[in-house]
């Protein structure tokens, strides 16, 4: 019997494992996993987790139970779980789209499920977690569940309703950052800037900036302010990124990533 087990061991599973396992808060004898490549089981199996050979072996011998299969595979994978789970199991999933009660329509009405969106981050250690509680799940489950992910960073808890939408806000968002990154990196090149150079500037200018929102106390108002001298750079960037409709862009991207969680979700 193991504590925290993980179907479908990818990267974020590993990243999820990894933090717990290096903060201390679980050790690799408390955890399983199951992946259908012989590869992967194997490296799973030299961090000293217990590797099973089927879902169902797993899912018996296991109080939490991580779904980190792709959105697409859930309902094979819950139907193969089903005649596995008991009351005492708690399903904590990080599938975009899928609802507890999705999750409970499969395993049963009293399942207790934990949701779940990390990112990738957290292979870092600085990753942004929501989760949130579902019924039956009891307070020290869920006080379990939040110190695995907080083990690889910052955890929040909001409503489940709201899953889809913060996957815009924190879940994609890494690749979104990345992408802009890129773009002003690519503009720095043109210029005739190493583009190494530039990332590293780039990158310690956005860790800066997260901190400056996070530690002074200011709105954000205030800190582009503080950056902002009349009919200065800045201004005019600025005004280049209003006047082009960046405040669209963002509402626009938004609005495609959470249509699609709730596509995945039906």
């Amino acid at each position: 019997m193991v504590l925290f087990s993980a179907l479908g061991a990818g990267k974020m599973a590993n990243a999820i494992l990894s933090g717990a396992v290096a903060s201390g808060y679980l050790a690799p004898e408390e955890i399983g996993t199951y992946n259908i490549h012989e590869e992967k089981r194997e490296a799973m199996a030299a961090k000293g987790y217990q590797v099973y050979r089927s879902i169902g072996e797993l899912c018996r011998e296991s109080k939490y139970i991580l779904l980190s299969m792709k959105p697409q595979q859930a309902e094979e994978v819950l139907r193969e779980m089903a005649p596995a789970t008991g009351p005492e199991t708690v399903v904590v999933s990080i599938a975009a789209g899928i609802s507890a009660s999705y999750i409970q329509g499969i395993l049963g009405e009293g399942t207790k499920v934990v949701l779940t969106m990390p990112n990738t981050p957290l292979l870092v250690g600085c990753g942004a977690t929501a989760v949130a509680c579902c019924p039956p799940t009891t307070a020290e489950e869920f006080a379990f569940v939040r110190g695995v992910f907080a083990s690889a960073g910052l955890v929040e808890e909001i409503p489940a309703d709201k899953m889809n939408e913060i996957i815009a806000v924190s879940g994609s968002t890494p690749a979104y950052l990345y992408l802009i990154a890129l773009y002003f990196c690519q503009y720095a090149q043109e210029q005739g800037i190493d583009f190494d150079t530039a990332n590293r500037m780039f990158c310690q200018t956005m860790t800066g900036a997260a901190k400056m929102m996070l530690e002074t106390g200011m709105s954000h108002q205030q800190l582009m302010d503080m950056v902002t001298s009349p009919k200065g750079t800045t201004l005019m960037g600025l005004t280049a990124l209003r006047e082009g409709g960046l405040e669209a862009l963002i509402r626009d991207c938004c609005d495609a990533t959470i249509r699609r969680a709730r596509e995945l979700g039906r």
